[in-house]
């Protein structure tokens, strides 16, 4: 039997599965429905601009009333979200459903999808970190934290295998595939306790606090800014450098981010759930590692450098995640960090949407090499933020 770190991060697993496996079954949803990609991205952008707005009040609510109710409506609301879409594409199907109608019956689901789930990660972050005994040494935490970065992973690794498999039976399997993944994931954290939450205001205000962690909520926006750059650059690039069509650089895209994503899970389970780095240094290699990724994306000119370059980077984005989540709830409540980290990811991805709407795509990469560098400029001030917070905790030496 699962132990419950590993129950909740299969709730967390949800999160990636659905992404990608969305991504993977629009070419079939563009083709088979009267919208156009432009629409279908329009749709998901709307479910993700709104974790803006949910993650840090989940986060709130986390810490003040723990964080298994917070779970529990995520994978409420993800399971609704999915039966409405498979609902409204079968009905647009069988009685011939205006476009209107269509598109606001999706906008429906996808905003319940991000009003709902948007709390998933970082309940699932304090969850994990409050059922870890050894989560108040730093380590222990980081631990924690991982467990939940390797259930995303996992979902990000299955995802496109799970809707190409089930796209062979119908249009409409990957979201019935989805719901009954949140009917399951409902029950394996049926019996986990509700700890206390660890860190809540003495006087609580409706008001939600403000982010004591700038520096960290800038490295997660670049992060992202630069993961979604070089996933959106990607198909270009392996075009521009190998004589191959787009349907074979789609396919060779896939294999690239499923390596990528199975480098980052071995990373996950074997350097931090180990609990061999502390968060500073987890940091500092996550970041060189990135960098590194990057840099050898940006020069490939044959697949198997385009190989190593999307592992490597991955591997530091696998390990830079927990360090400056870890290292973020340092400076404020577990469940209020880990919210506002949520906001500054989805505000990332949307930079990076913006950048390919105005840059061409051969400059995408490139891009995300400087967000990396970026990134990694600022790890010598986490790290002096950090030591004058373990300075301030020193007890007084008596004189």
């Amino acid at each position: 039997m699962l132990s419950h770190p590993w129950r909740i991060s299969a709730s967390a697993a949800l999160l990636g599965l659905g992404q990608n496996g969305l991504l993977v079954a629009l070419p079939v949803l563009v083709a088979r429905f009267e919208l156009t990609l432009a629409q279908w991205a329009g749709l998901i952008m709307a479910g993700s601009m709104l974790f803006v707005v949910g993650s840090p009040f989940w986060g709130r609510v986390a810490d003040r009333h723990g964080s298994r109710p917070v779970v529990i409506q995520a994978l409420a609301g993800y399971i609704v979200s999915f039966m409405l879409i498979a609902l409204v594409l079968w009905f647009s199907t069988a009685h011939d459903l205006p476009t209107p109608a269509l598109l606001a019956g999706l906008l429906i689901a996808r905003v319940v999808y991000g009003l709902s789930v948007s709390g998933m990660v970082p309940a699932c972050q304090q969850w994990a970190v409050a059922l870890d005994a050894q989560a108040a040494n730093g380590r222990g935490r980081v631990a924690a934290l991982a467990t939940v970065s390797a259930g995303l992973s996992t979902g990000r690794l299955l995802g496109p295998l799970v809707a190409s498999a089930s796209l062979t039976l119908s249009v409409y399997a990957p979201f019935v595939t989805m719901l009954l993944a949140g009917v399951l994931a409902l029950l394996l954290v049926r019996g986990i306790a509700n700890p206390a939450a660890g860190h809540v205001d003495p006087q609580p205000t409706a008001r939600l606090p403000a982010p004591r962690n700038g520096v960290f909520l800038i490295q997660a926006l670049l992060l992202a800014m630069s993961v979604s750059l070089m996933q959106l650059g990607l198909p270009a690039s392996l075009q521009a450098a190998l004589p191959i069509t787009p349907e074979r650089a789609s396919h060779l895209m896939g294999l690239l981010l499923s390596l990528g994503a199975a480098g980052a899970l071995l990373a996950q389970l074997g350097v931090i759930r180990s609990r061999r780095l502390a968060w500073p240094a987890l940091l500092g290699i996550g970041g060189l590692a990135m960098t590194a990724g990057y840099a050898l994306l940006v020069q490939a000119n044959d697949l198997g450098i385009f190989a190593m370059g999307v592992v490597v980077a991955s591997i530091g984005a696998a390990l830079a995640i927990p360090g400056y989540t870890a290292g973020s709830a340092v400076h404020q409540a577990q469940g209020v960090s880990a919210g506002y980290l949520a906001m500054a990811h989805t505000l990332g991805y949307a930079a990076a949407t913006l950048w390919v709407a105005s840059l061409a795509s051969e400059r995408l990469l490139p891009l995300a090499l400087g967000a990396a560098i970026a990134w990694l400029a600022l790890v010598p001030l986490a790290w002096h933020l950090a030591a004058r917070v373990a300075y301030r905790a020193e007890p007084a030496r008596p004189r």
